[in-house]
């Protein structure tokens, strides 16, 4: 007998072509913001009729918002002026050194010097304030109330993303010296785009450059340089000291076939099953993801797995790849390098004027006519989850009887929505267009028609259920204070213990984890007693086991969710509004004053 009753069953789900985009295309467009130019009624005798321009992206209307229009004079100039060469970074490190100089004056001028930089240095300015006195703590924050609204960073991103777009000589000086700012995990997305815009920049004239940036102090820098190695000469290096600085580190090695497989260099594939067993758990991780990227396959390997199931997950990719040596019609698809272009933030709210879901950028700025938005307004989401593998998103919301679920095309076709299940932690879709649906400490498998075919038994109460990929999904326990990820069986693959009542998870690209917590019991008299708010979010390692980042809202009872946008910034959905936050846990601005269900940064 069904669970629940179908509301509608427009078409069976396997008919549908794939999604064609993929959190590893190099580019995912997402129009949006601006409207198209109307077309003319009419013209006059002479004159020339007027041009229909087609829609700005969502990029590109978050660089039109800041005065940096594409389509506008000065372009070229502006963009550069986003981008600290040597001297000017190094002027601003020595500003942010005299804000806690003696001389007020010194103080003053370092001060207002820093709040007219064009080029971003949030991040820096945020780095700088962890260690900071009262003083310069407070001048810091003073800074940043006044560059705040210019959201260079955002900026940055999507000029990065033009130049990783085009050929455009001359810029692998600037983007280095930008690199080398950033931290290469925080700003993860940020510096995969600055890698493919250096590899599309660069030319034969850069190689020196290069070279010396292999051996910087700086890992970001020593990053990009071996991608562009990796991507413009083939990853073919010179036996010399440079050579030696990047195979005797993972990371670099990493870096150098990230660059060669988005150039489509078949011979990549060796290099990243070398490091499969890196003793790095982010190279372990991050090689991986290539893998899978360049067959479209996957033989269960994750990084923070235990190593007996690593050992077993090596042997089935090293098999596979051995049997395409002798099939020479089998070649890996051409990717990009982890890019993943263009960004769209989907929240979920309490009803109102403008509906239960609305889409906006990356940047705040609310999309309109959004369909993927209008087809869910009916769920209020507290679970969105986009499978790939499928080209489907899934819906859902409410934890009783009035629960109910949606499955979307991307491009916000409603295929079949389903209503009377307690939907608690979340559902995904399977290749085949079954259903998982977890309900207290069960998951079950639902056919098309709501009957169930199967159950999964786990071992305590899940809260928040996910499709990672292909047999695996993720869970939130917080009875046990577990997080666990499963196989298509419900099998136990990966498990980390230790979390106070985890209440909502998600796995970023850089393999980290976002995981929203009950706070732990502040000591009496600290600072966080005193601000209050009962939860938290942290960032973990891959592995669950080293806390990067805390964000503490203040006064905050209940979060609901949390996500990575690409300037490294974390929005956090509470009782109260969505907000963003720097990754020293700093809120930049409030983006919505009202409930929020769910938050999903695609």
């Amino acid at each position: 007998m069904a669970r629940f009753s179908l509301l509608v069953l427009s078409f069976a789900l396997g008919a549908l072509p794939p999604f064609a985009g993929g959190r590893d295309a190099v580019a995912v467009e997402v129009v949006g913001g601006v409207d198209a130019a109307p077309e003319p009624e009419g013209s006059s005798e002479g004159e020339k009729p007027e041009v229909k321009m087609p829609p700005l992206s969502a990029g590109d209307s978050i660089l039109k918002d800041l005065d940096l229009d594409p389509r506008g004079g000065a372009f070229d100039r502006k963009m550069a002026s986003l981008f600290l060469d040597q001297e000017q970074l190094e002027r601003v490190r020595q500003q942010m050194i005299d804000l806690d100089a003696e001389d007020f004056r010194k103080r003053n001028a370092a001060s207002k010097a820093l709040a007219m930089v064009e080029a971003p240095v949030e991040h820096l300015l945020g780095a700088a304030r962890r260690d900071a006195g009262a003083e310069m703590s407070r001048r810091i924050q003073g800074i940043l109330n006044v560059r705040i609204k210019k959201r260079r960073l955002d900026a940055l991103y999507h000029v990065a993303g033009k130049l990783a777009a085009e050929e455009t000589p001359g810029w692998v000086t600037r983007l280095g010296v930008m690199a080398s700012t950033f931290d290469s995990v925080a700003h993860w997305d940020l510096l995969r785009m600055f890698e493919m815009a250096a590899a599309k920049s660069s030319r034969q004239q850069d190689r020196e450059v290069l070279d010396k940036a292999l051996v910087a102090k700086q890992e970001a820098l020593r990053e990009l340089a071996a991608f562009v190695i990796g991507f413009r000469f083939s990853g073919d290096l010179a036996v010399s000291e440079i050579a030696d600085a990047i195979w005797d580190d993972d990371l670099l090695k990493l870096a150098n076939a990230r660059g060669r497989a988005a150039a489509g260099d078949r011979r990549v594939t060796a290099a990243l099953l070398d490091l499969l067993p890196s003793k790095s758990l982010r190279v372990r991780h991050e090689a991986g993801l290539l893998l899978r990227g360049i067959y479209g396959k996957d033989f269960g390997f994750a990084g923070y797995d235990p190593a007996e199931r690593q050992v077993k997950a090596i042997g089935r990719w090293q098999n596979f790849i051995g049997s395409l040596a002798k099939d020479r019609q089998v070649a890996p698809m051409l990717l990009g390098s982890g890019v993943r272009g263009e960004f769209m933030v989907l929240v979920g709210k309490a009803p109102g004027k403008e509906g239960t879901v609305i889409a906006w950028t990356t940047s705040g700025r609310k999309m309109s006519g959004f369909k993927i938005a209008a087809s869910m307004a009916a769920i209020r989401p507290d679970h969105i989850s986009f499978d790939d593998t499928t080209g489907f998103i899934v819906a859902s919301g409410g934890g009783h009887e009035d629960g109910r679920v949606a499955v979307i095309t991307t491009d916000g076709t409603e295929l079949w929505s389903a209503s009377g299940i307690p939907v608690e932690g979340g559902t995904a879709i399977m290749p085949g267009g079954r259903l998982l649906v977890a309900i207290g400490r069960e998951v079950e498998e639902l056919d098309l028609r709501g009957d169930r075919v199967g159950v999964w038994q786990l071992p305590s109460r899940a809260v928040f259920f996910q499709r990672l990929r292909e047999g695996r999904y993720l869970c939130a326990h917080p009875d046990g204070g577990s997080l666990a990820e499963y196989g298509t069986g419900g099998e136990l693959l990966w498990k980390v213990d230790g979390f106070n009542q985890p209440r909502w998870v998600e796995r970023l690209q850089n393999g980290n984890l976002l995981v929203v917590v009950v706070a732990d019991k502040p000591k009496e008299g600290s600072e966080q007693k005193a601000r209050g708010g009962n939860m938290e979010v942290i960032e973990t390692s891959p592995d669950g086991k080293v806390i990067i980042s805390r964000i503490h809202p203040k006064g905050v009872n209940v979060i609901s969710s949390a996500a990575r946008l690409p300037n490294g910034n974390t929005l956090v959905g509470t009782e109260k509004g969505l907000a963003e936050y720097t990754p020293e846990g700093y809120a930049v601005k409030v983006w919505l004053k009202t409930v929020i269900s769910s938050i999903h940064v695609r």
